[in-house]
Protein backbone atom coordinates (compact mmCIF):
# COMPACT_ATOMS: atom_id res chain seq x y z
CA UNK A 1 0.00 0.00 0.00
CA UNK A 2 1.44 3.20 -1.00
CA UNK A 3 1.73 6.55 1.20
CA UNK A 4 -1.58 7.65 -0.77
CA UNK A 5 -3.73 4.53 -0.57
CA UNK A 6 -2.94 4.83 3.08
CA UNK A 7 -3.78 8.18 3.98
CA UNK A 8 -7.23 7.82 1.52
CA UNK A 9 -8.00 4.71 3.95
CA UNK A 10 -7.57 6.54 6.98
CA UNK A 11 -9.46 9.61 5.50
CA UNK A 12 -12.06 7.33 4.85
CA UNK A 13 -12.10 5.74 8.47
CA UNK A 14 -12.21 9.30 9.66
CA UNK A 15 -14.72 10.70 7.24
CA UNK A 16 -17.28 7.49 7.68
CA UNK A 17 -17.01 7.51 11.49
CA UNK A 18 -17.94 11.38 12.19
CA UNK A 19 -20.55 10.74 9.13
CA UNK A 20 -21.73 7.68 11.57
CA UNK A 21 -21.94 9.52 14.78
CA UNK A 22 -24.02 12.21 12.99
CA UNK A 23 -26.57 10.71 11.37
CA UNK A 24 -26.47 7.67 14.10
CA UNK A 25 -25.77 4.81 12.02
CA UNK A 26 -23.29 1.56 12.28
CA UNK A 27 -19.93 3.19 10.33
CA UNK A 28 -19.92 -0.55 9.41
CA UNK A 29 -23.29 0.03 6.89
CA UNK A 30 -21.56 3.22 5.32
CA UNK A 31 -19.26 1.91 2.01
CA UNK A 32 -17.28 3.97 0.10
CA UNK A 33 -20.79 3.69 -2.75
CA UNK A 34 -23.34 5.46 -0.59
CA UNK A 35 -24.87 8.35 -1.70
CA UNK A 36 -24.92 10.86 0.68
CA UNK A 37 -27.93 12.47 -0.72
CA UNK A 38 -30.09 9.64 -1.88
CA UNK A 39 -28.87 6.55 0.32
CA UNK A 40 -28.52 8.72 3.53
CA UNK A 41 -31.14 11.55 3.27
CA UNK A 42 -28.81 14.51 4.14
CA UNK A 43 -29.88 18.14 2.53
CA UNK A 44 -27.32 21.11 2.19
CA UNK A 45 -27.91 21.83 5.54
CA UNK A 46 -27.07 18.42 7.22
CA UNK A 47 -24.15 18.73 4.40
CA UNK A 48 -22.53 22.08 5.80
CA UNK A 49 -23.12 20.20 9.01
CA UNK A 50 -20.97 17.15 8.11
CA UNK A 51 -18.56 19.61 6.70
CA UNK A 52 -17.92 21.36 10.31
CA UNK A 53 -17.70 18.44 11.99
CA UNK A 54 -15.24 16.83 9.26
CA UNK A 55 -12.93 20.23 9.49
CA UNK A 56 -13.01 19.78 13.60
CA UNK A 57 -11.92 16.21 12.85
CA UNK A 58 -8.97 16.88 10.31
CA UNK A 59 -8.24 20.20 11.67
CA UNK A 60 -8.46 21.99 8.14
CA UNK A 61 -10.25 24.73 6.83
CA UNK A 62 -12.56 23.80 3.60
CA UNK A 63 -12.38 26.76 1.17
CA UNK A 64 -15.92 26.95 -0.31
CA UNK A 65 -14.86 28.37 -3.87
CA UNK A 66 -14.07 24.24 -3.90
CA UNK A 67 -16.70 22.52 -3.40
CA UNK A 68 -18.73 21.18 -6.24
CA UNK A 69 -21.84 18.96 -6.23
CA UNK A 70 -19.32 15.48 -7.58
CA UNK A 71 -17.08 15.87 -3.70
CA UNK A 72 -20.84 15.33 -2.53
CA UNK A 73 -22.25 12.52 -4.79
CA UNK A 74 -20.51 9.10 -2.35
CA UNK A 75 -19.38 9.05 0.80
CA UNK A 76 -16.15 8.38 -1.50
CA UNK A 77 -15.98 11.17 -3.58
CA UNK A 78 -16.75 13.34 -0.07
CA UNK A 79 -13.24 11.16 1.30
CA UNK A 80 -11.19 12.00 -1.76
CA UNK A 81 -12.34 15.39 -1.43
CA UNK A 82 -11.45 16.01 1.96
CA UNK A 83 -8.28 14.01 2.20
CA UNK A 84 -6.98 16.28 -0.85
CA UNK A 85 -7.93 19.58 0.94
CA UNK A 86 -6.30 18.28 4.18
CA UNK A 87 -3.13 16.72 1.98
CA UNK A 88 -3.16 20.71 0.16
CA UNK A 89 -3.51 22.20 4.48
CA UNK A 90 -0.91 20.73 5.69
Amino acid sequence: MTNTEAALTQAHTRVVDTLAEMIRRDAGALSADKRIVDDLGLDSTSILELLMKLEDEFGVEFDPDTFEPRHFETIGTLTEYVAGQAEEQE
